[in-house]
């Protein structure tokens, strides 16, 4: 919405210096225009003292487009440049690219609705603690998650199958599917033997392996269920973040170029039995994976996954089909 609304043009008055350069027709764009913040990111920055949350901090609302100069400019000068002051150049700003410059007003409010739903999308996944929380699905101890969590999992499921398409960027489409499908099977696998903690607060795998008697071959039997378990949870997450990957790719290849290239990609990180040190894991799809849904489903995924770029556990269990499952 910044970027489009803006025309691409620094909104400092009188520059409108142009943001994204392309050398040629074969080189990749050059993004050098910085997203500046109204009211700034943190409360030690410029107009940094505010009621806006952390979240409304980076809406579209508190963002005005400049070039790295003028950016510069505002914040070494708050008291110029006030809260108010800016608001007024980027509304007015905004207002003169879209009398004077030739604006595909279609593409323009498309592409505004599915910058809307990767916003929503971001809040509901929680990307900004995603190595946070899937570090607790993780866990050496068993997979475990805070319920508010998985609740906002559930919410964001629903919310891309509720999502009206209009089939401009059908790749990003298909991403943001392919994502909810591997995340519905990640939040069925969690509930086969899951049960709530902490006055409801948390659920986690429940060890269903340890019986109140003693019988060998059922003890082993369990614990041979229970470790695949654990495992293919381990691997969804995985998928998972595979998937978040991809459509951030697809987010920046059709939507916004600089989607995200600050923060890099989406790690996870693990902590290994009986060790204190973290591993941290870059999970992508290969170049081969990268179809137009690269999940293959819940039974061929149990399959193949040990052709992922990493894994914990191979072979196709039952009990996570139907009629059982």
């Amino acid at each position: 919405m910044l970027w489009g609304r803006s025309g691409n043009l620094c909104a400092f008055p009188d520059c409108d210096n142009y943001l994204i350069v392309n050398i040629s027709e074969t080189d990749n764009i050059t993004i050098v225009g910085e997203e500046a913040h109204i009211v700034a990111k943190s409360k030690d920055g410029a107009r940094g003292v505010s009621a806006l949350t952390r979240y409304q901090r980076d809406n579209y609302d508190n963002l005005i487009l400049m070039c790295s100069v003028h950016h510069k400019v505002i914040d070494d000068n708050p008291d110029i440049y006030t809260v108010d002051r800016l608001h007024y150049i980027k509304k007015n700003h905004e207002s003169l690219v879209e009398q004077n410059l030739s604006i595909d007003n279609k593409k323009q409010k498309e592409d505004e609705v599915y910058a809307s739903y990767i916003d929503q999308f971001l809040k509901l996944a929680d990307i900004r603690n995603y190595t946070n929380w899937t570090s607790w699905l993780l866990s050496s101890d068993g997979p475990k998650m805070y319920k508010v969590q998985y609740e906002k999992l559930v919410q964001l499921s629903n919310y891309i199958i509720e999502r009206v398409w209009h089939n401009r960027y059908p790749e990003l489409e298909n991403a943001l599917l392919n994502f909810k499908d591997v995340l519905n099977d990640l939040l069925k696998v969690i509930n086969k033997y899951s049960e709530e903690i902490g006055n409801g607060e948390q659920i986690w795998t429940r060890k269903f392996y340890k019986i109140n008697y003693w019988d060998e071959k059922q003890y082993n039997e369990l614990l041979g269920k229970y470790i695949y378990h654990v495992n293919l949870v381990n691997d969804l997450t995985y998928e998972l973040t595979r998937a978040a990957n991809f459509l951030f790719d697809k987010v920046r290849q059709q939507l916004v170029p600089n989607f995200r290239i600050k923060e890099g990609v989406l790690l996870v990180k693990v902590r290994p039995s009986n060790d204190i040190s973290l591993e941290t894991h870059r999970l992508e799809y290969t170049l081969n994976e990268r179809t137009n849904h690269p999940y293959p489903g819940l039974l061929k995924f149990m399959d193949i996954r040990v052709t992922r770029d990493t894994y914990w556990g191979s072979g196709v269990s039952q009990d996570y089909l139907p009629p059982f499952f």
